[in-house]
């Protein structure tokens, strides 16, 4: 698709992600739809734990889990998403697995207040540090839209002055993040880098699929610099660029970083092949796995970012069922 007709895709793949009325129909084919299973595990922490050890006992890769659900001002969701954060940190850790979660701000309570977003995190993260014990945990603030920038970065600092394990999410689609990445590379914490969707305008965004890339990669030798390993920095790359991804990995081996310091994370159900790859040639790989029952925003988000996934959308819309192959 050309930029105009792509921003009209992503802009309609909102709306749609956002309607309440399609969530409630389409949520009902949870285990029926291939839509559904293609980019979510659909069940409860216990579900998501076997994919995690599956991931690391077949493949050595490892997970980061994120409970679904996302701009949300209901306190019992919001209460709901926080236990379940806890309670899959409290079951990664007793399977021996990496303690890694992942969680959106307006997910557990941002839109009700961003002392309530704080002290939410705060306790997944506690929930974090005790599960992790001496192994180390993270926990993942995801980024959501350009409002959230600076209340994210303001929760990191705070959950890291407590010495609670953080981390966060940044993208390189933002004329920003270069400045928020000079500011973070001193820390001993971790950026996951992505490119980031759904454009904003050039006030705000790099222009275009070559803008962008530039800009990762530069953003990358940042996050690689020898300065940053050598404060404890740990750098994330979150993309699904092959050639991105190969040049990440000549930058790194430049600047003498082992492969087990930085990762390379990628969405569940993208790109097998490459994840498999990597973790062959000695890397860090991560899958970012989303797990509950309100999969409807997530997974229509994943559509608007790669229009190729459109069949699964329309194959989803009809109620036709379909098994993975």
């Amino acid at each position: 698709m050309e930029g105009g007709t792509l921003g009209l895709w992503q802009e309609s793949m909102i709306g749609l992600a956002r309607s309440e009325r399609a969530k409630q129909v389409m949520q009902r084919l949870a285990g029926r739809t291939v839509l559904a299973r293609r980019f979510a595990v659909i069940g409860n922490g216990g579900t998501a734990i076997a994919t995690a050890r599956r991931l690391h006992d077949d493949l050595g890769i490892s997970a980061s889990l994120c409970y679904l659900g996302e701009y949300v001002d209901d306190a019992t969701a919001i209460r709901r998403t926080v236990e379940a954060s806890i309670d899959v940190a409290g079951l990664l850790g007793a399977a021996g697995l990496d303690v890694n979660v992942s969680i959106d701000p307006t997910a557990i309570g941002h839109l009700r207040g961003e002392d309530t977003f704080q002290r939410n995190a705060e306790r997944i993260g506690q929930a974090v540090a005790d599960a992790a014990g001496d192994a180390g945990g993270r926990l993942m603030l995801d980024m959501e839209d350009l409002a959230l920038v600076e209340p994210t970065l303001r929760a990191l600092r705070r959950l890291l002055a407590k010495g609670l394990p953080a981390a966060i999410t940044l993208q390189a689609r933002l004329l920003r993040t270069r400045a928020d990445v000079r500011d973070l590379v001193h820390l001993r914490t971790a950026v996951r880098l992505v490119k980031g969707a759904f454009p904003l305008g050039p006030e705000h965004d790099h222009q275009g699929r070559d803008a962008i890339t530039r800009e990762y990669l530069s953003l990358a030798a940042m996050m690689l610099a020898p300065e940053a390993r050598d404060a404890g920095f740990r750098p994330v790359f979150a993309t699904h660029d092959d050639a991105i991804l190969r040049s990440v990995a000549r930058l790194a081996s430049r600047n003498g970083w082992p492969k087990a310091a930085y990762e390379f994370e990628f969405l569940y159900g993208v790109r097998p092949d490459w994840q498999q790859k990597l973790r062959a040639s000695g890397h860090s790989v991560r899958v970012y796995v989303p797990f509950g029952t309100d999969w409807w925003p997530y997974a229509v988000r994943r559509i608007g970012e790669n229009p190729r996934n459109a069949l699964l959308l329309g194959r989803a819309l009809l109620g036709r069922t379909y098994q993975r192959g």
